[in-house]
């Protein structure tokens, strides 16, 4: 790989990405010497990036002693950590641990909450693990349902669809820098404060209130996959342990809505929202504007959200926000769930 410049190693595209540096170290006796360096860009200007390496110590580097860098796959390790910070954003109100699968179910409400999350292995022979399941979710009147990230559990997943599970709804998890995501939305614009506040103001931006708690407006305005919330919705949404709830104002009208939770340094965004007669007005990127502001000032510096395949406009809306793809995942439906709807 040839050398990379100052203008390929410095700038907001390369924040919160995974990457293999390396770099040149006093040379000896004549020859250059290198060292290798895989970790987040954490920060980066035209002088200098600080990588966190695995170990989660923040390492400068002078962008003049960069030989070589390139973007990298999220680890293995990196994948588990942010699915288990993303289940806590997304908690079921019934969950069991089965060593370490973590068993969830919400009245069939979302796929995120009712499968089964395999962070490690479960502590019993495969077949005894899906039996316990099965049985588990049978009495939560569900079928069994598996979320399965990849690549790391790839190979779950080849031996559950050998036993006859069915794959569906490919989704992607998406990352961003916060300071990436307030620099593409030119920044956050009326200091965000605490619950019940505005960004913006009559004549230069739509409202947007954050609360810590979901109004009746604002639950009437989510329509999660075109149909009404049902009770156990309420539980899922403010069941984490930091929600913040955005609703955008236009002229007294709800125009657009967003969720975001704080967990670990990450500001996880789901529940974004913008009805249909107020589309292609810039409205989503005001509600990410807040949320974003508002994650910065909680102290996160990095956001996750997921996004279906199938979904073109979320992808394009949020690669103009500068989020990139960490990983994939997919849900399997156990033989039991044959003829059940599938849902997201």
């Amino acid at each position: 790989m040839p050398r990379v410049g100052p203008t390929d190693v410095t700038g907001h595209h390369l924040l919160g990405r995974r990457v293999s540096v390396r770099v040149l170290v006093e040379p000896r006796s004549g020859r250059p010497l290198y060292s290798d360096l895989v970790g987040v860009v954490v920060a980066a200007d035209q002088d200098a990036l600080v990588i966190r390496n695995t170990a989660g110590a923040e390492v400068p580097i002078r962008v003049s002693e960069v030989h070589r860098l390139r973007v990298v796959p999220a680890s293995s390790a990196d994948i588990l950590a942010l699915e288990e910070i993303a289940a806590l954003g997304w908690r079921a109100p019934e969950s069991r641990w089965l060593g370490r699968w973590l068993l969830r179910a919400a009245g069939g409400w979302t796929g995120r909450a009712n499968s089964v999350l395999p962070l490690g292995p479960p502590g019993l022979p495969l077949d005894e693990a899906l039996a316990q399941v099965t049985a588990w979710y049978a009495g939560h009147g569900l079928p069994p349902r598996l979320a399965l990230p990849e690549p790391v559990r790839e190979p779950l997943g080849r031996a559950l669809t050998a036993r006859g599970w069915v794959g569906y709804n490919p989704s992607q998890v998406l990352t961003a820098s916060v300071s990436t995501v307030l620099a593409a939305v030119g920044g956050p614009g009326t200091a965000v404060g605490g619950a019940g506040t505005s960004v913006g103001g009559p004549g230069t931006a739509p409202d947007v209130i954050l609360a810590t708690t979901p109004s009746q407006e604002w639950l009437a305005s989510y329509h999660y996959r075109g149909a009404e919330l049902p009770p156990v919705a309420i539980a899922v949404l403010t069941g984490a342990d930091r929600p913040v709830f955005a609703t955008v104002r236009d002229g007294g009208a709800v125009v657009a809505i967003a969720r975001a939770v704080l967990d670990a340094g990450w500001a996880g965004v789901t529940a974004v929202e913008v009805p249909p007669a107020h589309r292609r007005r810039g409205l989503a990127l005001v509600v990410m504007r807040a949320l974003a502001g508002w994650a910065q000032a909680a102290g996160a510096d990095r956001m996750w959200l997921q996004v279906a395949d199938d979904n073109a406009a979320a992808h394009a809306l949020y690669q103009r926000l500068g989020f990139h793809p960490h990983h994939r995942y997919r849900y399997l439906l156990g033989p039991a769930g044959a003829g059940v709807a599938l849902t997201h």
